[in-house]
């Protein structure tokens, strides 16, 4: 017997790990789909609680009653969002004509550097204005909006043993009426 042959995989070994890879991968995938959806209703099931009677978080529960998680609202943000590159930069030139903020291609953009921080002014004001620091005055900023810059949404803190307890509950079929759409139907 040679080296080469006591490394080599049985031929059933391999299809073994081939068949578990491929119901690995349409599980992963069923269970990514499944997570969407049920991601988005949960959404919006929170956002109609919050918004009927101040709801932020519910706790998610096993069949026996024992709760394994706590699924809470992570409100959105708001911020200003550069939606007319070119209005911004003729703004920032005409304020700041001695500046180097700018500079000129095709289109006139504001330096990154400096966008960020003309963003973070407004981001801190909650408007899209800045204050002009020579004479105080109060400047609309033309192709800058305040707008949501992230969604809501919601977040999922395990209590401790609860990812135990839940691959338990999955592991004797406990959870098979929760997890029913995700083996069944056919090909997507």
């Amino acid at each position: 017997m040679t080296a080469e042959s006591t490394t080599e995989q049985p031929v059933e070994s391999l299809r073994d790990l081939a068949t578990q890879e491929a119901v690995l991968k349409l599980l992963a995938e069923r269970v990514a789909a499944a997570q969407k959806d049920v991601k988005a209703r949960t959404q919006k099931a929170l956002d109609a609680a919050q918004k009927r009677d101040g709801t932020e978080r519910v706790g998610a529960y096993l069949p026996t009653g024992e709760q394994v998680a706590t699924i809470s609202i992570r409100k959105g943000e708001t911020g200003p969002v550069v939606e007319d590159e070119e209005a911004l930069a003729r703004f920032v030139r005409q304020q700041w004509p001695d500046e180097e903020w700018t500079e000129t291609r095709i289109v006139r953009t504001v330096k990154p550097w400096k966008l960020a921080e003309l963003l973070g002014e407004m981001d801190a004001a909650g408007v899209a204005k800045l204050v002009d620091k020579v004479t105080g005055e109060v400047l609309d900023v033309p192709g800058v909006v305040i707008k949501p810059t992230r969604a809501r949404t919601h977040g999922i803190t395990w209590r401790t043993g609860g990812k135990v307890a839940t691959a338990e509950a999955w592991r004797t079929g406990a959870l098979a009426g929760q997890l029913a759409a995700i083996t069944a139907g056919g090909e997507k």
